[in-house]
């Protein structure tokens, strides 16, 4: 059976990549996400403050087929390299001694590849991809059902009323489809229709707390980003000033901190006010033993990434099963890295066009 109509689930770069490549080759694509905007993770939050990536804060590019993207977005404008000052740990009395940690680039060791991400914000790294599919946004995609013509039918958790119950609601019928969700949502639709999709099961993600903060000012830091400050904060970075917002974007000091994979364990069930609130502390607590004097602060929001970090990954590119014609994919493939997120994205797109005869 020739395949025609594909569905993709998740807008993020694995779905996206799929999606276009698909497209490109004349197939009818259907991408299904279940937020209002593209990206995924690399996400950006627009506030009257200016704006915050608050997820993916750069990528690498190592890959010949995403290195090619890189600069394909980069002509376009949705992409530009990234070279952040890092902190520079002192040793004196006064001042105590922070890791350089994964942005020290005289140190690790894709220093010599560089760091790139979207531009004006990091969700623009996805915009290329954007290439004339059907996309339907804030369409949570819960459930598959095998048809006995060797199609699937896609329903989504909300629909009409019937009486106490929820009616599934049908989004159509498809002659393939990619699941490029994280790992523990991909279980949930995929592991019930085949037990190749069993090994799902075993990729372990790490969720993060990610809080905004905006002070009034620019904060006389001396550096742009610092990871592994502390046990409980694994990155905290500036955001650019490239990107229009309500207010002069030189107004506001703006800066993403992350906590740590064990803190965001602890904390997963916590409000984001509550999170805010304990995160800012630390903050301030490690800016001071560094004897770096705050700006007030004029916002702070928290936003939870229930499964952010690829922990353990499958160890292979996709997961294929029902002939070929649902596809697995994802970053929690082969590893947590944007490239291999997008390489995940061209294996499945590339294992459906194998099924087309």
């Amino acid at each position: 059976m020739t395949l025609q109509k594909i569905a993709v689930i998740g807008a993020g770069i694995t779905g996206l990549n799929a999606a276009c490549i698909l497209h490109l080759a004349g197939l009818d694509v259907h991408v299904f996400e279940k937020s209002r905007g593209l990206g995924g993770r690399l996400a950006t939050r627009r506030s009257d403050f200016g704006i915050f990536n608050h997820g993916a804060q750069f990528a690498t590019a190592h890959h010949p087929d995403f290195i090619k993207y890189v600069k394909m977005a980069q002509q376009k404008g949705a992409a530009e390299q990234w070279v952040p000052t890092p902190h520079v740990p002192q040793q004196n009395n006064n001042t105590r001694s922070i890791p350089g940690g994964s942005l020290d680039r005289q140190n690790h060791q894709d220093s010599n590849a560089g760091w790139f991400r979207g531009t004006p914000a990091m969700n623009n790294l996805v915009a290329p991809l954007d290439c004339g599919f059907t996309i339907n946004k804030n369409t949570r995609i819960s459930a598959i059902r095998p048809l006995d013509n060797e199609q699937f039918e896609l329903f989504s958790q909300e629909g009409p009323r019937s009486g106490h119950r929820i009616k599934p609601q049908s989004h159509g019928i498809f002659d393939g489809v990619i699941v490029a969700i994280p790992a523990p949502q991909c279980a949930e639709i995929l592991m019930p229709l085949s037990p190749r999709f069993d090994g799902i099961g075993d990729v372990t993600m790490a969720p993060c707390w990610a809080v905004m903060i905006a002070f009034q000012n620019k904060a006389a830091t001396g550096f742009d980003v610092l990871p592994d400050a502390h046990p409980d904060i694994a990155w905290i970075g500036r955001n650019p000033n490239n990107a229009p917002s309500a207010a002069p974007d030189n107004m506001f000091d703006r800066w993403t901190v992350h906590a740590s994979p064990q803190w965001s364990y602890d904390h997963l069930e916590d409000d984001a006010e509550t999170v805010g609130h304990l995160i800012e502390t630390r903050l301030q607590s490690l800016f001071k033993d560094m004897n770096i004097t705050t700006p007030p602060i004029v916002m702070r929001q928290a936003h939870r990434w229930r499964y952010a970090r690829t922990i353990k990954p499958l160890g292979q590119s996709h997961l294929s099963s029902l002939d070929g014609r649902i596809v697995a994919a994802g970053d929690w493939c082969m590893g947590a890295r944007i490239e291999a997120a997008f390489q995940s994205g061209e294996s499945a797109a590339r294992a459906i066009m194998a099924v087309c005869k």
